[in-house]
């Protein structure tokens, strides 16, 4: 696909516009992950950030595929978005079916037709702290202009991040930034998460998480990680049961279908088999007519016999 330089830094200078102005931290993630599937022109797009004691996970994504997708390499311990943060480079990949490597990713995610798959750092002081990906449902290979137009919204990203989570210093040593990310950013989720299935607000969740976490003994953060990923999971379940009840109401479609052409099947059957009983009737009625009609003429013929021999007899008595 074909990128205009001048699209990309249009598109960079609004979304560092608008973050500049947002307070929402998880929205601006939002905004950066929607601007990078329209951007680039791809399926899905997903952002994922380092967990402090452990590898990175989503954060936003613009489709449950991506989720998913993000869910299972977080699962499997591997795919070409772990392997962009751990590298710390760019891992493009054409069309992962074809791509050995991520061979057991692709078994599970081709029910999505996930082919081609990019993953870009975002860097924070030089070094990694997530990644932005992209994928489509075809095979593709990525342009260099592709790559740097991610690469151009992951800068937006880092930019976001290093101003949401508040870090005054800017000296500040790199496991300390992502420590303090990593909660602000489970917290923000969870939060969000609360307010939208009890219906309150998000100060009113955070006040709930705080108590929770006190009475548990447990960290603030570790508890809104588990929020998060549980409301992660029902959403993926709830996905994978929407999909076997749409398959089954199909599947019930089909069948009412076949029995309603088995049934116009059989009734044309029976309809033919009736026309030609009654053709047969028709042709047997018929015959009974002529019969009839023959016996009828030979009946005339013998009262006319009949009635000349009368007349001869009179004749031959008058005589």
């Amino acid at each position: 696909m074909t990128i205009d330089g001048r699209v990309v830094a249009q598109t960079v200078g609004e979304l560092r516009a608008m973050l500049a102005k947002a307070g929402d931290l998880l929205a601006g993630f939002q905004r950066v992950v929607d601007a990078t599937r329209t951007l680039v022109g791809v399926d899905g797009a997903g952002l994922t950030l380092a967990h402090e004691d452990g590898p990175p996970r989503w954060v936003a994504t613009s489709d449950p595929a991506m989720e998913l997708l993000e869910q299972i390499q977080q699962d499997f311990g591997e795919g070409p978005c772990l392997a962009a943060f751990a590298e710390d480079r760019v891992v493009a990949v054409e069309d992962l079916r074809r791509a050995p490597r991520w061979d057991r990713i692709a078994v599970v995610v081709g029910q999505l037709q996930v082919r081609g798959l990019v993953s870009v750092p975002v860097r924070l002081q030089g070094q990694p702290v997530g990644t932005l990906d992209a994928y489509t449902t075809n095979p593709r290979a990525w342009s260099a202009q592709e790559v740097d137009a991610l690469g151009a919204l992951a800068a937006v990203t880092a930019d976001l991040i290093h101003t949401g989570v508040e870090l005054a210093a800017r000296d500040v040593e790199v496991a300390q930034l992502r420590q303090a990310l990593v909660g602000r950013v489970w917290i923000e989720q969870a939060k969000g998460v609360l307010a939208g299935t009890r219906g309150i607000s998000p100060d009113a969740a955070f006040q709930q998480l705080r108590e929770q976490a006190r009475s548990s003994r447990r960290k603030l953060a570790d508890l809104a990680q588990e929020v998060v990923q549980d409301a992660q999971r029902e959403r993926i379940a709830a996905v994978a049961v929407h999909d076997a009840r749409v398959q089954a109401a199909e599947a019930r479609a089909r069948a009412a279908e076949q029995a309603l052409r088995a049934a116009q099947t059989g009734f044309s059957r029976r309809t033919a088999a009736l026309d030609r009983a009654q053709d047969t009737a028709d042709i047997r009625e018929q015959a009974a007519d002529e019969r009839d009609d023959v016996a009828d003429e030979r009946n005339r013929i013998a009262d006319q016999r009949e009635q000349a021999a009368d007349a001869r007899d009179r004749t031959a008595n008058d005589s």
